[in-house]
């Protein structure tokens, strides 16, 4: 019973910490290697990029360090792969739990449920010695193999993971553009996760594929905001990207042929990179919308409704009018404190939205460029143009 209170506890407070941070947590994964690559002006450039969290694999506690102490200098923070050091957990945690660099843990990568015991066991283990910092397992995707996950459903794959893993959040992978077409399950995994979030009252983490690598093309402006909109529409709350730097430190990687990474494999910016700027320095500026933010409903309109969703069968109340043409659409309806949207996202990667619209009630328009609420009049009928993968909100005043 006190093991139980003292998770609870640490989730409000983790949960607490996240809302008081002014910017969304967008995240790294396969940031800056370890060596001579581990500088304050590569994590710099990273940050710039409008990304402040690393995740890299060190192999041992002096590139670890290094790493910090260059990631502190440039006002960003790292997760530090616990096994890849293989010095013990307990030395872990206090080689490196003070230090003000350090956002926390990983421990594993898509794990099979046969290692829900384990893991278990790990974080209370990191618990006794450090209750402050973040501990990241991420999951896999909707369409792993079944048989990777013990012959469960994914839906059953995730609860398990929860209900067996004392964990401050949900973090899952999902790649949902492959050869520029969107994946039909991706907005079902969005589902599932949603749902076992909001059950558990944890946060998610959601990705972004940001490399070429098997059948994923080079990212586009377009791709990339309608991954991460779509993961903010859900109601994620720490953003992730694969990869940041181009991997070609290892066989595997080459053979993959991996590729237009947000920096390449010596840390030069690609073109993927001033996409992936311009994507996050527009969500930062919408910050005070999702963050900490709650998805009451989320619904689907147009001619495609994915397998799992919910169609919007009326239009808002507030609207006398609510039409994207017979466009495929996301419309979600958040709070965030007294702040009540509407948001409407362009599902297509290539073609703009034409969306009509006129209000009943008093509402304001949220330029997506500043960020600031625009007022609307309600005798007026509006047509705004929605980019692809872009979105459109609404606040109720």
């Amino acid at each position: 019973m006190f093991m139980r209170f003292t998770f609870i506890f640490f989730v409000l407070f983790f949960n607490l910490s996240l809302s008081q941070n002014k910017e969304i947590p967008i995240f790294a994964f396969h940031g800056v290697p370890p060596g001579r690559f581990s500088t304050k002006e590569q994590f710099i450039r990273m940050k710039s990029a409008g990304i402040n969290i690393c995740y890299t694999v060190y192999t041992s506690k002096e590139d670890a360090i290094k790493a910090l102490n260059a990631s502190q200098a440039a006002g960003t923070k790292l997760i530090i792969n616990i096994r890849a050091l293989n010095i013990g957990i307990e030395n872990v945690v206090n080689l490196f739990k003070n230090h003000p660099a350090l956002y926390g843990y990983a421990l594993a990568d898509e794990p099979s449920p046969n290692l829900f015991a384990g893991l278990q066991k790990n974080i209370l283990d990191i618990r006794k010695l450090d209750n402050k910092h973040a501990i990241y397992i991420n999951l896999h995707p909707n369409y792993v193999p079944r048989e990777v996950i013990d012959g469960l459903s994914y839906e059953k794959y995730v609860k398990n993971f929860v209900e067996q893993v004392p964990v401050q959040f949900i973090s899952f992978d999902h790649y949902p553009i492959v050869k520029n077409e969107i994946r039909e399950n991706w907005y079902e995994n969005l589902e599932i996760i949603r749902n076992i979030s909001n059950q558990s009252n944890l946060p998610f983490w959601a990705f972004a594929c940001s490399t070429v690598h098997y059948n994923y093309l080079q990212p586009t402006l377009s791709g990339l905001k309608l991954q991460q909109f779509s993961n903010l529409l859900y109601g994620a709350q720490v953003l992730q990207y694969f990869t940041y730097w181009t991997l070609t430190y290892e066989d595997n990687w080459v053979k993959e042929k991996y590729g237009y990474s947000i920096v390449d494999g010596l840390g030069n910016p690609t073109s993927t990179y001033n996409l992936v700027k311009k994507v996050n320095k527009q969500i930062q500026k919408l910050a005070w919308v999702f963050l900490d933010s709650k998805v009451n409903q989320i619904y689907h309109i147009g001619n495609q409704i994915p397998f799992g969703t919910v169609k919007l069968k009326s239009i808002p109340k507030e609207f006398q009018t609510f039409s994207t043409n017979g466009k495929d659409a996301i419309v979600s309806f958040m709070s965030n404190g007294k702040n009540k949207f509407i948001i409407v996202q362009n599902k297509s990667l290539t073609q703009n939205l034409n969306f009509d619209y006129k209000i009943k009630k008093k509402l304001s328009r949220v330029n997506n460029t500043t960020g600031k609420k625009e007022n609307l009049l309600s005798s007026k009928r509006y047509e705004s143009n929605i980019l692809p993968g872009d979105i459109l909100i609404f606040t109720l005043n």
